[in-house]
């Protein structure tokens, strides 16, 4: 019992650590999903070629937001017609470029994890890239957009209906009624996501040995063995685990505790497409065969960059040599996390309420 009490307490200590993070990224994620259109950005995106692969990850990046919200968001640009390679580039970077995600991953690791997910970023959606013009079947593409296109409905895109100009969205309740909704909608994707993925760290960080992560993650291996082999196992835990980018900040931390070398907790943290409740999404989407191939695709380029990241900060010399404690992590203390939570919780209400009143509006 005082196990089970004890990782509670750890869950509510990791999760407040993050909450400022959490908050603040989505209310700047909802503002820019309501200013942008995905319709006006997919005309840009139609090529795939480097300039509008750079595009899409500069998109990505602005309009952050969970896994799973993001595979919505690569939906509408796919049908709208952007490129595959390109959606996905979007898609990786929304998620693994977000605000939020490289917060996290500052606080449970250290900066050397979050400047790991930039890094990383170009390289990943590069071998996503060449991976689909080497292997995708023009028959299976050409039957997934179908797929989607039927699928996609009467969904609304948040920027619709809205002002053109820039000054006259601002001076609109229209469209801080739109934040709103986009912010509540946010949360309403992913909050299972958080509470899963926060409880799955808690408990495993009170309960589980070292020994378990030793037995999974060899390291009696010389070490240009090591890497490929933990990056190569690392997706697959993050399949088992079933938390996407917002769950898996705080179980990277006790993979780091235990051991896990950088390039696998990259790999991990790249992997966040590949969980059975994104590949589910994608299948409603696509098609099974089309969300199995997408499914490949990205669990390969996470593991190939996860390695590639590990190399190249191995030669630069900034490797991280210290480890984030999961006591320190999880401690409650009166410092700069307590003010940006409270800032976080306002910036919460507020936007909740511009959503409440968004509904009152609609059904006068």
């Amino acid at each position: 019992m005082e196990a089970v009490i004890q990782s509670f307490y750890t869950t509510a200590g990791l999760l407040w650590k993050a909450l400022w993070a959490l908050a603040i990224g989505y209310a700047f994620s909802s503002v820019i999903q309501v200013f942008i259109s995905k319709k006006a950005a997919a005309k840009h995106l139609g090529q795939g070629t480097p300039k509008q692969l750079a595009v899409a990850a500069l998109l990505g990046f602005v309009s952050s937001s969970c896994s799973f919200a993001a595979l919505s968001a690569t939906r509408g640009l796919f049908t709208k017609g952007a490129s595959l390679v390109s959606a996905l580039a979007f898609m990786f970077a929304s998620t693994n470029l977000a605000i939020e995600v490289a917060a996290l991953a500052y606080i449970f690791l250290g900066w050397q994890y979050a400047l790991g997910l930039f890094v990383g970023a170009p390289i990943i959606i590069t071998i996503q890239a060449i991976l689909i013009k080497l292997t995708l079947p023009e028959k299976l593409a050409t039957q997934a957009l179908a797929h989607a296109k039927e699928q996609e409905g009467m969904e609304m895109d948040p920027s619709e209906g809205l002002p053109e100009s820039i000054k006259a969205k601002l001076m609109s309740k229209l469209t801080w009624h739109r934040v709103g909704s986009s912010y509540k909608a946010e949360w309403k994707m992913v909050y299972k996501e958080i509470a899963i993925g926060f409880l799955v760290a808690g408990f495993v960080a009170t309960l589980v040995p070292s020994s378990f992560f030793q037995a999974i993650f060899p390291t009696d291996l010389v070490m240009w063995l090591v890497v490929p082999l933990q990056a190569l196992l690392a997706p697959i835990l993050a399949i088992f685990t079933v938390i996407g980018s917002m769950g898996n900040g705080p179980l990277a931390a006790i993979l780091a505790n235990n051991g896990v070398t950088f390039g696998a907790i990259m790999a991990f943290l790249y992997a966040d497409f590949n969980v059975p409740p994104a590949v589910k999404i994608n299948a409603n989407y696509y098609g099974w065969p089309f969300a199995l191939y997408i499914a490949v695709i990205t669990g390969i380029s996470a593991i190939l960059t996860g390695i590639a990241v590990h190399l190249i900060f191995a030669l630069l010399g900034i490797l991280p040599t210290e480890v984030k404690s999961i006591t320190e992590l999880a401690a409650f203390q009166i410092d700069y996390t307590f003010w940006l939570n409270i800032l976080a919780i306002a910036i919460a209400v507020t936007l909740f309420s511009l959503a409440r009143h968004t509904k009152q509006n609609h059904h006068h």
